[in-house]
Order: C-alpha cells, then structure tokens, then sequence
C-alpha cells in the first residue's frame, strides 16, 4: 500500500466555532489520501446543530469530506463509532472538533506505522496545548511499546482522542469505543488496545490541543474514576502485584488531587486512609505536579511503591 486511505473521523457536539479549523487542518495536510467524516452529535433542534450544518454547507462540493448527522444527542464515543462505520480507511484516526492537526501529523505517522509489523496497533506525536491562543504547556512524552500499566494509571501523556492513528484491524477488533462511557473514553479504548498491542511514538508535533472548562460533565472525577476501576478491575488484577498496588495508587493519586483542587480536604484525608495512600507518595505527586506547571510540560509521574 503505497497511499492507503486514512480515514479522519471528528465527532461535533456544541462546538460549530471551532469545527471548521479542525476540518480544514485535516484537509491541508501534506498527505492526500484522506476522507474526513464528521458525525453531528447535536440535538437536532438545537441552534447548535443548525450552526454547524451552516458549517457544513461550504463542504458539499467535497467528495473526500462526508457530514453525518445522529437522530438525538447520544455522546462522543457513539459518534466515533458512527464515523468508523461509515469510514473506509486502512488506518483510522480521530479528531476532537475543538483540536487541530499540524501539517505532516498524517503523514508522519502513517510512515512509522508502515515500518512497523501487526503487533505495534497504533502510534502517537508530541503534541502541545494552547488555552486563548497561548502556548501552556508542550508534551515530554515518549514512551512506546508494550504500556498497558502506564494507561491504565491515566499516566500516559498522549491525549488518545485526537492523537492516535491505528490499524482499522484494530479498531475492528476492539469494537470502536464503549458508548456507556462519559468521560476517559479515550483511555479505555487505548487500554483495551494495549492489553494486546504495543504503542509507538512519533517525534513530531502535530496536534495542538485546545484547553476548555468542560461543563457538560455529569459525573464528579471520583465517580469518573471508579467507573473506570469497574471496568478494568479484571485487567489490573491479572498485573504482578507490584503493578497493582501502582495503579489503584495512581489513580486515587488523581482523584486526591480533584478533591484538593476543590479545597475538600475532607475528602482528600478519607482517600489517603481509605485506600492506604501513605503521605510521602501524596507530597511527591504534588512536588511533580507543581514541577510540571514550572516546566511547562507533560510527562508521566514515576510513581515509587
């Protein structure tokens, strides 16, 4: 396969202000052989979706770009899986409607994946984070291989929803996304990938990734985080027994960190003592954490037990 297709699948949801750069960031890529699917997840009687079918309305002379639309309003992860089924590339990838892809990111990542064999599913790029236009903080992140301890800690700075190119086999296989997810949608379809596959890393920049406040959340993070636990319980238990403690630990890590971002310190006392999180390991995360806000970077916690 000398220029497969690669398709490029971007759910829209309250967003037609942005979707337009993150159409157009994919459409001037260096690289030709792409078809762009956009999967309208708005109420359709809501000015949200009749903003972006004005959106949509200057792409209609596009035959390589495709606008689907959902009946009602279902969630992010049911219309990426809209937009695979309907896709017909040999390597998938996903982009957030408020994102954007920088000018080689297909490219790039399709010549690394082309030099890898079966058992390496999908690839990532560096990538940087912008909030009003500014810069705020760039990834340091560059592990690949075999990481399924590493994403099921959400200690893998890769930003899986707009990042990753993969193998359609894969994608096939997995089943697309779980609809029943709310949040972290893109680190449970990336676990499930590497409880099986290796992951590889591109050195490129090629996604910026716009910061917002998400209020259409539902769930508190600790919620988010034990719906997370119940789905993979089985996964991490199956971990030598090393592993396992660094995962819940991790995990209850963040969630000390949300409560104490909330000024509940309450809480932030019941999870240390809950889950047996002994101090030392809370004063280094936070010691890491206001590390990376000075570096302006994103990496992993090496987290010790």
């Amino acid at each position: 396969m000398n220029n497969p297709l690669v398709s490029v699948i971007i759910p829209t949801y309250g967003r037609p202000d942005t979707l337009q750069r993150a159409i157009q960031s994919v459409h001037n890529q260096t690289y030709k052989a792409i078809e762009i699917i956009v999967v309208d997840d708005n109420s359709p009687e809501s000015e949200a979706r009749y903003q972006t079918e004005q959106v949509m309305q200057q792409y209609r002379a596009y035959p390589n770009i495709l606008y689907l639309q959902h009946e009602q309003n279902r969630n992010g992860s049911a219309a990426r899986n809209t937009g695979f089924r309907a896709s017909h590339g040999d390597f998938i990838m996903f982009l957030d409607d408020d994102d954007e892809f920088l000018s080689e990111k297909v490219a790039k990542q399709l010549q690394r994946l082309q030099t890898l064999d079966t058992s390496w599913a999908a690839c990532y790029s560096a990538f940087i984070r912008k909030r009003k236009n500014k810069i705020v903080i760039r990834s340091a992140e560059n592990r690949e291989g075999q990481l399924l301890v590493e994403e099921l800690m959400r200690n893998l700075f890769v930003h899986a929803g707009s990042n990753l190119m993969v193998r359609r086999a894969v994608v096939e296989e997995m089943n697309g996304f779980d609809e029943s997810f709310e949040r972290n949608q893109d680190v449970e379809f990336l676990v499930r990938i590497l409880r099986k596959y290796k992951l590889a890393y591109v050195d490129y920049v090629g996604l910026i990734v716009h910061m917002h406040i998400n209020t259409g959340v539902k769930k508190n993070f600790h919620e988010i985080t034990n719906d997370f636990i119940k789905k993979f319980a089985g996964t991490i238990e199956q971990l030598p027994e090393e592993d396992v403690i660094r995962v819940y630990r991790m995990l209850y890590l963040q969630v000390i960190k949300y409560y104490a971002s909330k000024g509940n310190m309450g809480e932030v006392i019941k999870v240390m003592k809950d889950q047996h999180i002994p101090l030392t390991s809370v004063l280094s995360f936070f010691l890491y954490l206001i590390r990376r806000i000075v570096t302006k970077r994103a990496y992993g916690f090496m987290l010790k037990v």
